[in-house]
Protein backbone atom coordinates (compact mmCIF):
# COMPACT_ATOMS: atom_id res chain seq x y z
CA UNK A 1 0.00 0.00 0.00
CA UNK A 2 1.33 3.45 -0.93
CA UNK A 3 2.18 5.98 1.62
CA UNK A 4 -1.12 7.76 2.05
CA UNK A 5 -1.50 11.94 3.43
CA UNK A 6 -3.12 12.61 6.53
CA UNK A 7 -5.95 13.92 3.87
CA UNK A 8 -6.40 10.65 2.19
CA UNK A 9 -6.17 9.17 5.75
CA UNK A 10 -9.40 11.00 6.61
CA UNK A 11 -11.38 10.15 3.61
CA UNK A 12 -11.11 6.88 3.50
CA UNK A 13 -11.82 6.18 6.60
CA UNK A 14 -15.38 8.31 6.11
CA UNK A 15 -15.76 7.22 2.98
CA UNK A 16 -15.40 3.67 4.33
CA UNK A 17 -18.14 4.13 6.91
CA UNK A 18 -20.17 5.28 4.54
CA UNK A 19 -20.30 2.67 1.61
CA UNK A 20 -20.32 -0.34 4.57
CA UNK A 21 -23.30 -0.09 6.93
CA UNK A 22 -21.35 -2.43 9.25
CA UNK A 23 -18.46 0.17 10.12
CA UNK A 24 -20.60 2.64 11.17
CA UNK A 25 -20.19 1.70 14.88
CA UNK A 26 -16.29 2.99 14.19
CA UNK A 27 -17.61 6.61 14.35
CA UNK A 28 -17.60 5.59 18.16
CA UNK A 29 -13.53 5.80 18.13
CA UNK A 30 -13.46 9.14 16.44
CA UNK A 31 -13.87 12.75 17.21
CA UNK A 32 -14.43 15.80 15.58
CA UNK A 33 -11.34 17.91 16.38
CA UNK A 34 -8.74 14.37 15.15
CA UNK A 35 -10.06 15.69 11.45
CA UNK A 36 -7.74 18.71 9.82
CA UNK A 37 -10.02 19.33 7.05
CA UNK A 38 -12.94 21.63 7.50
CA UNK A 39 -15.06 19.41 4.75
CA UNK A 40 -14.24 16.41 6.60
CA UNK A 41 -14.80 18.07 10.29
CA UNK A 42 -18.61 19.13 8.56
CA UNK A 43 -19.13 15.64 7.03
CA UNK A 44 -17.70 13.99 10.10
CA UNK A 45 -20.58 15.52 12.67
CA UNK A 46 -23.03 14.97 9.97
CA UNK A 47 -22.45 11.50 10.21
CA UNK A 48 -22.26 11.09 13.95
CA UNK A 49 -25.45 13.03 14.26
CA UNK A 50 -27.28 10.56 12.06
CA UNK A 51 -25.88 7.47 13.73
CA UNK A 52 -26.96 9.04 17.79
CA UNK A 53 -30.24 9.61 15.99
CA UNK A 54 -30.30 5.62 14.43
CA UNK A 55 -30.60 6.90 10.88
CA UNK A 56 -28.95 5.36 7.77
CA UNK A 57 -25.61 6.76 7.41
CA UNK A 58 -25.31 6.95 3.39
CA UNK A 59 -24.73 9.42 0.95
CA UNK A 60 -27.88 10.30 0.19
CA UNK A 61 -28.34 10.89 4.23
CA UNK A 62 -25.48 12.93 4.77
CA UNK A 63 -26.75 14.95 1.34
CA UNK A 64 -30.09 15.65 3.14
CA UNK A 65 -28.21 17.18 5.77
CA UNK A 66 -25.94 19.32 4.18
CA UNK A 67 -28.41 21.88 2.95
CA UNK A 68 -29.10 23.45 -0.78
CA UNK A 69 -26.01 25.44 -0.83
CA UNK A 70 -23.13 23.61 -1.98
CA UNK A 71 -25.27 20.23 -2.25
CA UNK A 72 -23.76 19.73 -5.71
CA UNK A 73 -20.09 20.27 -4.61
CA UNK A 74 -20.58 17.96 -1.54
CA UNK A 75 -22.43 14.87 -3.41
CA UNK A 76 -19.32 15.08 -5.68
CA UNK A 77 -16.99 15.36 -2.84
CA UNK A 78 -18.61 12.04 -0.68
CA UNK A 79 -18.25 9.93 -4.47
CA UNK A 80 -14.89 10.92 -4.59
CA UNK A 81 -13.93 9.41 -1.27
CA UNK A 82 -16.58 7.21 -1.35
CA UNK A 83 -14.30 5.61 -4.37
CA UNK A 84 -11.09 5.77 -2.85
CA UNK A 85 -11.87 4.27 0.75
CA UNK A 86 -9.95 0.73 2.18
CA UNK A 87 -12.73 -0.63 4.20
CA UNK A 88 -10.45 -3.45 5.25
CA UNK A 89 -7.36 -0.98 6.30
CA UNK A 90 -9.90 1.25 8.43
CA UNK A 91 -8.64 0.20 11.66
CA UNK A 92 -5.08 0.88 10.86
CA UNK A 93 -6.15 4.71 9.55
CA UNK A 94 -7.98 5.55 12.31
CA UNK A 95 -4.79 4.68 14.47
CA UNK A 96 -3.02 7.00 12.29
CA UNK A 97 -5.37 9.48 12.29
CA UNK A 98 -5.30 8.88 16.21
CA UNK A 99 -1.06 9.19 16.55
CA UNK A 100 -1.14 12.54 14.38
CA UNK A 101 -3.55 14.11 16.27
CA UNK A 102 -1.70 12.91 19.68
CA UNK A 103 1.25 14.52 18.24
CA UNK A 104 -0.38 17.43 16.99
CA UNK A 105 -1.94 17.80 20.25
CA UNK A 106 1.69 17.23 22.46
CA UNK A 107 3.53 19.53 19.98
CA UNK A 108 1.52 22.80 20.78
CA UNK A 109 1.30 22.14 24.28
CA UNK A 110 5.44 21.74 24.03
CA UNK A 111 5.22 25.18 22.38
CA UNK A 112 3.09 25.98 25.24
CA UNK A 113 5.15 25.19 27.96
CA UNK A 114 8.04 26.31 26.85
CA UNK A 115 6.58 29.46 26.17
CA UNK A 116 5.15 29.67 30.00
CA UNK A 117 8.53 29.32 30.92
CA UNK A 118 10.14 32.25 28.67
CA UNK A 119 7.53 34.00 29.94
CA UNK A 120 8.63 33.55 33.48
CA UNK A 121 5.63 32.02 34.99
CA UNK A 122 6.37 29.39 37.96
CA UNK A 123 8.03 26.03 36.93
CA UNK A 124 6.10 24.10 39.12
CA UNK A 125 2.62 25.66 38.16
CA UNK A 126 3.85 25.28 34.14
CA UNK A 127 4.64 21.99 34.91
CA UNK A 128 1.15 20.96 36.82
CA UNK A 129 -0.56 22.06 33.53
CA UNK A 130 1.58 20.26 30.99
CA UNK A 131 1.61 17.27 32.92
CA UNK A 132 -2.05 17.27 33.43
CA UNK A 133 -2.67 18.08 29.62
CA UNK A 134 -0.53 15.46 28.70
CA UNK A 135 -2.24 12.71 30.97
CA UNK A 136 -5.79 14.11 29.85
CA UNK A 137 -4.52 13.30 26.26
CA UNK A 138 -2.91 9.65 27.13
CA UNK A 139 -6.18 8.40 29.11
CA UNK A 140 -8.31 9.30 25.62
CA UNK A 141 -6.66 6.61 23.70
CA UNK A 142 -6.24 3.96 27.07
CA UNK A 143 -7.98 0.79 25.93
CA UNK A 144 -11.02 0.16 28.20
CA UNK A 145 -11.73 -3.12 30.58
CA UNK A 146 -14.93 -2.46 30.81
CA UNK A 147 -16.20 -6.22 29.79
CA UNK A 148 -17.45 -8.57 32.73
CA UNK A 149 -14.89 -10.83 31.92
CA UNK A 150 -12.24 -8.40 32.03
CA UNK A 151 -13.61 -7.21 35.50
CA UNK A 152 -14.09 -10.80 36.44
CA UNK A 153 -9.90 -11.55 36.08
CA UNK A 154 -9.04 -8.81 37.63
CA UNK A 155 -11.22 -9.52 40.68
CA UNK A 156 -9.99 -12.97 41.31
CA UNK A 157 -6.03 -11.59 40.44
CA UNK A 158 -7.36 -9.31 43.78
CA UNK A 159 -8.38 -12.09 45.70
CA UNK A 160 -5.75 -14.84 44.86
CA UNK A 161 -3.12 -12.30 45.47
CA UNK A 162 -0.92 -12.71 49.06
CA UNK A 163 0.67 -9.33 48.59
CA UNK A 164 -0.12 -6.93 51.11
CA UNK A 165 -2.40 -3.89 49.49
CA UNK A 166 -2.81 -1.77 52.16
CA UNK A 167 -1.32 -0.67 55.79
CA UNK A 168 -2.54 0.53 58.84
CA UNK A 169 -3.48 3.83 60.53
CA UNK A 170 -2.06 2.48 64.00
CA UNK A 171 -5.23 3.64 65.32
CA UNK A 172 -7.70 1.26 66.56
CA UNK A 173 -11.38 2.64 65.54
CA UNK A 174 -9.86 4.05 61.93
CA UNK A 175 -8.10 0.54 61.30
CA UNK A 176 -11.69 -0.83 62.39
CA UNK A 177 -14.06 1.02 60.77
CA UNK A 178 -11.87 1.84 57.23
CA UNK A 179 -9.48 -0.79 57.46
CA UNK A 180 -6.27 0.84 56.66
CA UNK A 181 -4.66 3.20 54.18
CA UNK A 182 -5.22 1.56 50.26
CA UNK A 183 -4.14 2.87 46.74
CA UNK A 184 -6.21 5.50 45.00
CA UNK A 185 -8.21 6.67 49.18
CA UNK A 186 -8.38 10.01 50.07
CA UNK A 187 -8.85 10.29 53.81
CA UNK A 188 -9.85 13.22 55.02
CA UNK A 189 -9.07 14.03 59.22
CA UNK A 190 -11.29 17.32 59.70
CA UNK A 191 -11.67 19.56 63.14
CA UNK A 192 -12.00 22.94 64.85
CA UNK A 193 -8.67 24.87 65.31
CA UNK A 194 -6.51 23.13 68.28
CA UNK A 195 -8.51 20.20 68.56
CA UNK A 196 -5.10 17.83 67.70
CA UNK A 197 -5.95 16.94 64.03
CA UNK A 198 -2.27 18.27 63.59
CA UNK A 199 -1.30 15.18 66.37
CA UNK A 200 -3.42 12.97 65.37
CA UNK A 201 -1.58 13.08 61.36
CA UNK A 202 1.84 12.68 62.57
CA UNK A 203 0.27 9.73 64.89
CA UNK A 204 -0.54 8.14 61.44
CA UNK A 205 2.82 8.59 60.21
CA UNK A 206 4.79 7.35 62.97
CA UNK A 207 3.03 4.11 63.07
CA UNK A 208 3.36 3.90 59.17
CA UNK A 209 7.34 4.45 59.31
CA UNK A 210 6.81 1.96 61.92
CA UNK A 211 5.60 -0.42 59.58
CA UNK A 212 8.53 0.50 57.20
CA UNK A 213 6.14 2.95 54.85
CA UNK A 214 7.82 6.11 53.14
CA UNK A 215 5.75 8.75 54.06
CA UNK A 216 5.68 12.57 52.60
CA UNK A 217 4.21 15.06 55.16
CA UNK A 218 3.77 18.74 53.70
CA UNK A 219 3.22 21.24 56.28
CA UNK A 220 1.54 24.52 55.47
CA UNK A 221 0.91 25.71 59.01
CA UNK A 222 4.06 24.71 60.93
CA UNK A 223 7.85 24.79 59.92
CA UNK A 224 9.14 21.64 59.54
CA UNK A 225 11.84 21.63 62.62
CA UNK A 226 7.79 22.13 64.58
CA UNK A 227 6.77 19.38 63.06
CA UNK A 228 10.05 17.32 63.79
CA UNK A 229 9.81 18.76 67.20
CA UNK A 230 6.35 17.32 67.62
CA UNK A 231 7.49 13.92 66.40
CA UNK A 232 10.21 14.09 68.89
CA UNK A 233 7.40 14.81 71.64
CA UNK A 234 5.15 12.07 71.02
CA UNK A 235 7.92 9.44 70.81
CA UNK A 236 10.25 10.57 73.98
CA UNK A 237 7.68 13.26 76.39
CA UNK A 238 10.08 15.94 76.11
CA UNK A 239 7.93 19.26 75.60
CA UNK A 240 7.65 20.75 72.39
CA UNK A 241 7.95 24.42 74.44
CA UNK A 242 11.00 23.47 76.22
CA UNK A 243 12.47 22.88 72.83
CA UNK A 244 11.18 25.64 71.85
CA UNK A 245 12.90 27.79 74.16
CA UNK A 246 15.90 25.68 74.49
CA UNK A 247 14.85 24.82 78.05
CA UNK A 248 16.18 21.53 78.26
CA UNK A 249 17.63 19.98 81.37
CA UNK A 250 20.15 16.78 81.58
CA UNK A 251 17.24 13.97 81.14
CA UNK A 252 15.93 15.25 77.97
CA UNK A 253 18.87 15.42 76.15
CA UNK A 254 19.31 11.28 75.48
CA UNK A 255 16.25 10.56 74.13
CA UNK A 256 16.11 13.17 71.93
CA UNK A 257 18.84 12.08 70.80
CA UNK A 258 18.35 8.24 70.53
CA UNK A 259 15.03 9.33 68.40
CA UNK A 260 17.22 11.33 66.14
CA UNK A 261 18.96 8.98 65.51
CA UNK A 262 16.54 6.14 64.88
CA UNK A 263 14.32 8.49 62.57
CA UNK A 264 17.65 9.51 60.41
CA UNK A 265 18.74 5.76 60.39
CA UNK A 266 15.50 4.45 58.55
CA UNK A 267 15.00 7.44 56.32
CA UNK A 268 11.26 7.09 55.89
CA UNK A 269 10.02 10.62 56.70
CA UNK A 270 9.86 13.48 55.06
CA UNK A 271 8.86 16.67 55.96
CA UNK A 272 8.23 19.48 53.64
CA UNK A 273 7.21 23.11 54.47
CA UNK A 274 8.26 25.13 51.17
CA UNK A 275 5.65 23.43 48.80
CA UNK A 276 2.37 25.01 48.59
CA UNK A 277 0.98 23.95 45.70
CA UNK A 278 -0.79 20.52 43.93
CA UNK A 279 1.90 20.76 41.27
CA UNK A 280 5.07 20.90 43.78
CA UNK A 281 3.43 18.30 45.71
CA UNK A 282 3.22 15.88 42.52
CA UNK A 283 6.61 16.79 41.81
CA UNK A 284 8.04 15.42 45.09
CA UNK A 285 5.81 12.74 44.77
CA UNK A 286 7.83 11.43 41.67
CA UNK A 287 10.69 12.21 43.39
CA UNK A 288 10.86 10.08 47.04
CA UNK A 289 8.05 7.93 45.29
CA UNK A 290 6.16 7.80 48.81
CA UNK A 291 3.99 5.38 50.01
CA UNK A 292 1.64 7.65 52.08
CA UNK A 293 1.19 11.68 51.12
CA UNK A 294 -0.48 13.84 53.71
CA UNK A 295 -0.91 17.32 53.74
CA UNK A 296 -1.67 19.57 56.61
CA UNK A 297 -3.77 21.23 55.54
CA UNK A 298 -5.79 21.95 52.28
CA UNK A 299 -7.03 25.35 52.68
CA UNK A 300 -3.62 26.95 53.16
CA UNK A 301 -2.52 25.49 49.86
CA UNK A 302 -2.33 27.89 47.02
CA UNK A 303 -4.52 27.71 43.83
CA UNK A 304 -2.89 27.61 40.74
CA UNK A 305 -5.61 28.38 38.42
CA UNK A 306 -7.70 31.37 39.51
CA UNK A 307 -11.08 30.70 39.93
CA UNK A 308 -14.56 32.44 40.78
CA UNK A 309 -15.13 31.79 43.94
CA UNK A 310 -12.78 30.05 47.29
CA UNK A 311 -15.66 27.25 47.11
CA UNK A 312 -14.49 26.19 43.67
CA UNK A 313 -10.98 26.74 44.32
CA UNK A 314 -10.66 24.63 48.01
CA UNK A 315 -13.10 21.98 45.67
CA UNK A 316 -10.43 22.10 42.51
CA UNK A 317 -7.53 21.72 45.29
CA UNK A 318 -9.33 18.72 46.99
CA UNK A 319 -9.99 17.16 43.26
CA UNK A 320 -6.84 17.26 42.67
CA UNK A 321 -5.47 15.51 45.58
CA UNK A 322 -7.72 12.84 45.03
CA UNK A 323 -6.32 12.80 41.57
CA UNK A 324 -2.87 11.86 43.73
CA UNK A 325 -4.03 8.66 44.62
CA UNK A 326 -5.11 7.44 41.18
CA UNK A 327 -2.48 8.83 39.27
CA UNK A 328 0.35 7.36 41.70
CA UNK A 329 -1.61 4.68 42.72
CA UNK A 330 -0.95 5.91 46.80
CA UNK A 331 -3.31 6.80 49.84
CA UNK A 332 -3.57 10.54 50.79
CA UNK A 333 -4.49 12.08 53.68
CA UNK A 334 -5.35 16.00 54.00
CA UNK A 335 -6.61 17.67 56.90
CA UNK A 336 -9.30 20.22 57.29
CA UNK A 337 -10.41 23.05 59.15
CA UNK A 338 -14.17 23.20 59.94
CA UNK A 339 -16.96 25.91 60.10
CA UNK A 340 -16.57 28.43 62.88
CA UNK A 341 -20.47 28.41 62.50
CA UNK A 342 -20.43 24.52 63.98
CA UNK A 343 -19.59 25.97 67.34
CA UNK A 344 -19.62 23.28 69.83
CA UNK A 345 -21.67 20.86 67.92
CA UNK A 346 -21.25 17.73 66.93
CA UNK A 347 -19.83 17.39 63.35
CA UNK A 348 -21.39 14.82 60.91
CA UNK A 349 -22.37 14.41 57.42
CA UNK A 350 -20.98 17.80 54.56
CA UNK A 351 -22.17 21.08 56.44
CA UNK A 352 -19.29 21.09 58.92
CA UNK A 353 -16.10 21.08 56.00
CA UNK A 354 -15.00 24.81 55.57
CA UNK A 355 -14.72 26.97 52.32
CA UNK A 356 -16.48 23.71 50.39
CA UNK A 357 -18.49 20.50 50.82
CA UNK A 358 -16.66 19.20 47.93
CA UNK A 359 -13.99 17.95 50.31
CA UNK A 360 -16.81 15.49 52.32
CA UNK A 361 -17.46 14.61 48.88
CA UNK A 362 -14.42 13.52 46.98
CA UNK A 363 -12.73 11.56 50.64
CA UNK A 364 -13.39 7.87 50.36
CA UNK A 365 -13.29 8.58 54.21
CA UNK A 366 -13.96 11.44 56.82
CA UNK A 367 -12.55 11.33 60.15
CA UNK A 368 -14.12 14.18 62.49
CA UNK A 369 -12.42 15.05 65.67
CA UNK A 370 -14.42 16.61 68.24
CA UNK A 371 -14.44 17.68 72.09
CA UNK A 372 -18.12 17.42 73.38
CA UNK A 373 -19.26 19.31 75.50
CA UNK A 374 -22.58 20.30 77.38
CA UNK A 375 -25.12 17.04 77.08
CA UNK A 376 -22.66 15.54 75.01
CA UNK A 377 -19.75 15.34 77.65
CA UNK A 378 -22.15 14.02 80.06
CA UNK A 379 -23.64 11.39 77.66
CA UNK A 380 -19.87 10.60 76.87
CA UNK A 381 -18.45 10.49 80.49
CA UNK A 382 -21.46 8.02 81.22
CA UNK A 383 -20.92 5.93 77.96
CA UNK A 384 -16.93 5.48 78.78
CA UNK A 385 -18.16 4.64 82.61
CA UNK A 386 -15.52 7.25 83.63
CA UNK A 387 -15.53 9.06 86.66
CA UNK A 388 -16.53 13.03 86.03
CA UNK A 389 -14.64 14.88 88.74
CA UNK A 390 -11.48 12.89 87.36
CA UNK A 391 -12.19 13.81 83.50
CA UNK A 392 -12.07 17.43 84.43
CA UNK A 393 -9.14 17.68 86.77
CA UNK A 394 -7.47 15.49 83.73
CA UNK A 395 -8.58 18.31 81.36
CA UNK A 396 -6.88 20.66 83.68
CA UNK A 397 -4.05 18.60 83.30
CA UNK A 398 -4.10 18.61 79.52
CA UNK A 399 -5.66 15.79 78.80
CA UNK A 400 -8.69 15.62 77.29
CA UNK A 401 -11.72 13.44 76.92
CA UNK A 402 -12.44 13.43 72.40
CA UNK A 403 -14.28 11.39 70.28
CA UNK A 404 -12.93 10.43 66.80
CA UNK A 405 -15.97 9.65 64.43
CA UNK A 406 -15.72 8.01 60.93
CA UNK A 407 -18.50 10.22 59.47
CA UNK A 408 -18.10 9.03 55.97
CA UNK A 409 -16.55 5.38 54.53
CA UNK A 410 -17.17 4.27 51.51
CA UNK A 411 -16.60 0.19 52.48
CA UNK A 412 -18.24 0.55 56.25
CA UNK A 413 -20.05 1.58 58.24
CA UNK A 414 -20.03 5.29 59.98
CA UNK A 415 -18.96 5.45 63.47
CA UNK A 416 -17.29 7.25 66.73
CA UNK A 417 -15.56 6.42 69.59
CA UNK A 418 -14.27 8.03 72.61
CA UNK A 419 -10.72 8.66 73.10
CA UNK A 420 -8.22 10.40 75.52
CA UNK A 421 -6.36 13.31 73.73
CA UNK A 422 -2.45 13.43 75.86
CA UNK A 423 -1.71 17.25 74.64
CA UNK A 424 1.35 17.45 76.33
CA UNK A 425 2.17 14.06 74.42
CA UNK A 426 0.52 15.17 71.56
CA UNK A 427 -0.88 11.32 71.02
CA UNK A 428 -4.16 10.02 70.77
CA UNK A 429 -5.02 6.92 73.64
CA UNK A 430 -7.70 4.16 73.53
CA UNK A 431 -9.89 4.75 76.63
CA UNK A 432 -9.46 1.10 78.47
CA UNK A 433 -13.06 0.38 79.65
Amino acid sequence: MKNLSVMDVEQSILGSIIIEPTLVYKLDELKENMFTSGDNKRIFNIMMDLYKNKMAVDIASVLSKVGDEGRSVYARYLSEISAVSITYAIDSHIEILKDNHSRNVLRKLAIDFSCSLTDGQDISTSLNIFENAISKLLKEDVEESDDIISIAHETLNYLENDNEIGFKFGVQLLDDIIGGLYKGELTTIAARSGVGKTALALQIMLNCAAQGRKVLFISREMSNVQVFMRNITKKTGVSSNKMKYKDLDEGDWKPIIDYINEATKKKLIYINDKISTVGGIKKRVRQIKPDLVIVDYVQLLSIEEKLHSREREVASLSRELKNITLDFEIPVIQLSQLNDEMKDLRPWGERPMRDSKAIFHDSNNVVYIHEPVGTDFEKAVDSAKLDKFRVLQMKNEGVKLIDLIVAKCRDGETKYRHYWYNGPRLHFEEIVY
